[in-house]
């Protein structure tokens, strides 16, 4: 190239700087400023950012690219989001909901008509709220509850409006499968429309939706049992829990157990396949065996636990040594009557 053809070609560069009385040197300023919420974890899944482009020049519009990744490197994006602008200050409304607990770094590239593009520096880390966060009954040792109807409650994290409201659908089961469901919830609560049976070992979860946004699903971290305060009339052994253990929650497995009138003598072994005694659970160290008619091994209702810590099993022989992953089988034997069986599948450790 001639030096009269590079000096018509820079002209033709710096001719709109110039005519909007801006100096070269403004090419070399470029930046964009970003700010952003000030606290760890963010208050919605879908932040407001505030930017400001320096030094791009009088060509509109801006273009303006936001991004979101879980790594400081932005080698894994989240989000990727370009629009235009007429303005170098804007307020930047993310739309797309950030990932549920994710951490993430925020950052903003802006570029005009003319010269490279500017980058912001990193915001971050932050925490992005839950999505969705089951409150009650939603203990991991379980929650005994003494009403045959309870509420369910729980929370989801603030979105834009434009992008709601969320959805909810909501599952309650037993070992028998689905008790109670209902769907298109918009409240943070529910109240089953049926009675739950008592002593019965319960687990809901619940699926929360957006709009062309996804969802999620929270399973609750334990079980809940309604507990009947009448005295029973029969005298049983019902399925230990949890089963198969031990879980993230629980390193044992419970007992519950009914004794009808007049009361009786109650014997309740760990045994191998082979018939072979594991662990003798009643009577325990305090050799009691002779029980009252009532309801054994349930936790004090709104205790921390729905289990009795006398009456559980923690996959110890009566030597004190562990046992073997494997089935075994509880033996729970009243007075003279009928053995009663429950099938315990130890996962091991």
């Amino acid at each position: 190239m001639t030096w009269r053809g590079a000096v018509i070609r820079w002209g033709a560069i710096l001719l709109p700087w110039l005519a909007a009385g801006l100096a070269p040197s403004a090419l070399r300023a470029q930046a964009v400023v970003v700010e952003g919420p000030t606290q760890a974890t963010l208050p919605s899944l879908t932040p407001v950012l505030q930017a400001r482009a320096i030094g791009l020049g009088p060509g509109r519009p801006l273009q303006f690219t936001v991004q979101a990744s879980t790594t400081p490197d932005f080698a894994s994006l989240v989000l990727d989001s370009t629009f235009n602008a007429p303005d170098s200050v804007v307020a930047i409304q993310i739309t797309r909901p950030l990932p549920s607990e994710a951490t993430v770094f925020l950052r903003v590239a802006a570029r005009s008509l003319f010269g490279p593009q500017a980058v912001s520096g990193n915001l971050g880390p932050y925490l992005v709220p839950a999505w969705l966060t089951l409150i009650s009954p939603n203990s991991p040792t379980g929650s005994p509850l003494d009403v045959r109807r309870p509420l369910f409650v729980w929370r989801a994290a603030p979105v834009l409006s434009a992008i709601g409201p969320w959805r909810f659908d909501i599952e309650i089961t037993s070992s028998l499968g689905t008790e109670v469901a209902a769907s298109g919830i918009r409240d943070t609560t529910f109240r089953p429309f049926i009675d739950l049976q008592a002593n019965t070992s319960y687990r809901w979860n619940l699926r929360a939706s957006l709009p062309n946004a996804g969802s999620i699903r929270v399973l609750s971290a334990g079980t809940f049992q309604i507990t009947d305060p009448s005295l029973p009339t029969t005298t049983l052994l019902y399925q230990n829990f949890p089963n198969p253990f031990p879980t993230a929650a629980s390193q044992t497995t419970c007992f519950w157990f009914d004794v009808g009138e007049p009361g009786a003598s109650i014997a309740l072994d760990v045994l191998d396949l082979r018939g072979n005694l594991v662990k003798r659970i009643v009577p325990a160290n305090d050799g009691v065996r002779d029980f009252e008619p009532g309801r054994y091994g349930r936790g004090q209702a709104g205790g921390a636990s729905n289990c009795d810590n006398r009456f559980v099993w923690d996959a110890t022989a009566d030597d004190g040594r562990s046992v073997a992953p494997g089935v075994y089988l509880a033996r729970f034997r009243a007075g003279t009557g009928a053995p009663i069986f429950r099938r315990i599948v130890f996962l091991g450790r």
